[in-house]
């Protein structure tokens, strides 16, 4: 509900606003660093308790949110910075990245449900894993491409693309163990699990949050054998072009020896002769054509 300055209960603030957390921590009496590296996608989810004056028994959660954009996987991982107290929720977010996208897709989904502190943070950690689900989702389709591109190509191109999903891997992967550890920990909270008076919600984050990370394990792994695919498809070119260099010598050694033999600095039948060279000459390059045939024909697998 819309509220006066007096009477508010949740307070959404602007974490590049220096102004701004500098009063909060103020008034609050919140420690110096609750809201530091709000912009840093290296930020480790936690949940600790805050020591203070002003509010009864504060609760720090750091959560990691993943926004739509088309920047660098570090870039788009966000941190909200949660307080939790008996009086008032604080939200913190990056408005640079989140701008207002945050509270219209919290209000925007979950509206009717959000009836308390701690729902508002449960929804808001539903929302995060949704938005985790629907990047994977991107990138199965990416991972679907690059093995088709795999199947055809081994330029650089492909590798590169190969190396850009497989950080989003990493980076995602992280994220979601980091965040597993915190999420275990607040679901042990009686107090929290209280103000949310409701079960299935904790189950349906869970179960995000295991669709999450299942399908990070399976495009970890289909990377792998797109990866082992390409270094099979590179092997297999580099041996038809060693077969074929090694012939191509094997041909050469032929017409090479036999002019060899018969460059010795000795007395050797057709010396001085013209008809001599030609002969030899003839011969060499008869018998190359021989060995060239015979190459051909040889079966390398057997």
């Amino acid at each position: 509900m819309k509220t006066d300055k007096e009477n508010f209960n949740w307070l959404h603030i602007d974490g590049n606003n220096t102004e701004q957390i500098s009063q909060v921590i103020q008034h609050f009496d919140l420690p110096e660093e609750v809201f530091s590296r709000n912009d840093s996608p290296e930020e480790v989810s936690q949940i600790k308790y805050l020591d203070g004056e002003v509010l009864i028994a504060p609760m720090s959660l750091v959560l990691i949110d993943l926004i739509d954009s088309d920047e660098k996987i570090e870039q788009r991982l966000v941190p909200i910075t949660f307080i939790l107290s008996k009086e008032i929720l604080i939200t913190c977010t990056n408005k640079d990245k989140h701008g207002t996208k945050y509270i219209e897709h919290l209000f925007g989904k979950y509206k009717k449900n959000l009836d308390s502190f701690e729902k508002i943070i449960a929804y808001s950690i539903l929302n995060i894993y949704r938005h985790f689900i629907e990047e994977l989702k991107k990138i199965k389709e990416q991972i679907d491409s690059l093995e088709q591109a795999a199947r055809e190509t081994t330029k650089t191109e492909a590798l590169l693309w190969q190396t850009e999903l497989e950080r989003k891997i990493v980076y995602v992967d992280h994220t979601l163990q980091d965040q597993r550890s915190m999420l275990d920990g607040l679901w042990d909270e009686a107090v929290f699990k209280k103000g949310l008076t409701n079960d299935d919600l904790i189950y349906d984050i869970q179960l995000r949050q295991r669709q999450a990370e299942k399908l990070i394990d399976i495009y970890r792994d289909l990377l792998e054998s797109i990866g082992a695919l390409f270094s099979s498809m590179m092997s297999n070119k580099l041996n038809h072009l060693m077969k074929y260099l090694d012939s191509a010598s094997l041909i050469i050694a032929v017409p090479a020896m036999i002019g060899g033999i018969w460059g010795m600095n000795t007395r050797v039948p057709g010396e001085g002769s013209i008809t001599g060279f030609f002969i030899v000459v003839a011969a060499a390059l008869f018998l190359a054509v021989v060995v060239a045939i015979h190459l051909i024909r040889k079966d390398y697998t057997k």
